[in-house]
């Protein structure tokens, strides 16, 4: 049995193209935050991230967390809130099982609260590097405590790749866990633009989807090996491991052609998936 896949976004922040794609003009472009909802026969509702919420505002008026939203303008709506497309998809925020986290960016992150049954599954690594960071320590990271629920940790589990007994090795992509032991459902680890990032390779009924998370921005990134600019370097925990990861996607783009790969925040995949959830 395969998942059914519903891409949508819960908003977007501006960037600048040059600093996505080195050597490109300088103009500003849409980053959408998007987020999968996959549902299955007998696995049920599960989200890859969830976005942007109402309470990223709330959580980024003062300062240091003001920050982030200085840098990074957010435009955003309650009725793209990961909950609201749920709803009107017909489901509820109450049925979803499980929500991976691919890592800890205010953008990923800041709908959890809305998920009050769900398991958080994420790397340890990730976790690691930002559960005891406040203030100005977890701005560098780009992480705002204030968007996790209260009884976050209660419900997390961590995939450990170095000793979980439902990790696989994969000739291009190296550790993944299978996450319901079926083959249907593989998280793949791609640090580099945050410590611990990973990303999902699902089955769905038209054959596979690669969900990238930030291990490329846009596809130009994977497909042509065009990196960012360097000054992005200053943002991302390892620029080496950044550039293995986007390596992997390339080469596993190549080997699979007929996979969808899907960078979080490419405008062009979210109107070939999508075009309906997006006002230009």
């Amino acid at each position: 049995m395969t998942w059914r896949l519903h891409f949508t976004h819960t908003g977007y922040c501006t960037s600048n193209r040059a600093d996505v794609l080195q050597g490109e003009k300088r103009e500003k472009i849409r980053f959408y935050a998007t987020i999968g909802i996959l549902v299955h026969p007998n696995h049920g509702l599960v989200l890859f991230d969830v976005g942007y919420h109402d309470q990223f505002y709330e959580q980024t008026k003062t300062f240091p967390y003001s920050i982030y939203s200085k840098i990074t303008p957010v435009f955003h709506s309650p009725e793209e809130n990961a909950k609201s497309r749920l709803e009107a998809l017909g489901y509820s925020a109450e049925d979803v099982s499980i929500v991976v986290v691919s890592h800890f960016h205010a953008d990923h992150i800041a709908g959890l609260i809305d998920f009050p049954n769900a398991k958080f599954i994420c790397d340890s690594n990730a976790w690691r590097s930002i559960r005891s960071k406040r203030g100005i320590w977890a701005v560098k990271r780009g992480f705002i405590p204030a968007l996790l629920p209260a009884d976050f940790e209660h419900r997390l589990e961590l995939i450990d790749f170095e000793k979980s007994t439902a990790v696989k090795h994969h000739k291009i992509l190296k550790r993944e866990y299978d996450l319901f032991n079926d083959g249907s459902f593989m998280i793949s680890e791609l640090p580099g633009h945050a410590s611990g990032q990973i990303g999902a390779r699902i089955q769905i009924n038209s054959g596979e989807v690669f969900l990238i998370a930030d291990a490329a921005w846009v596809r130009e990134n994977y497909i042509e090996m065009k990196l960012p600019s360097q000054i992005v370097k200053l943002f991302f925990s390892s620029w080496v491991e950044f550039k293995k990861s986007l390596e992997r996607v390339h080469r596993y783009h190549n080997e699979h052609p007929s996979t969808v790969v899907i960078p979080c925040h490419c405008f062009s995949t979210l109107m070939e998936l999508n075009r309906d959830s997006v006002e230009l």
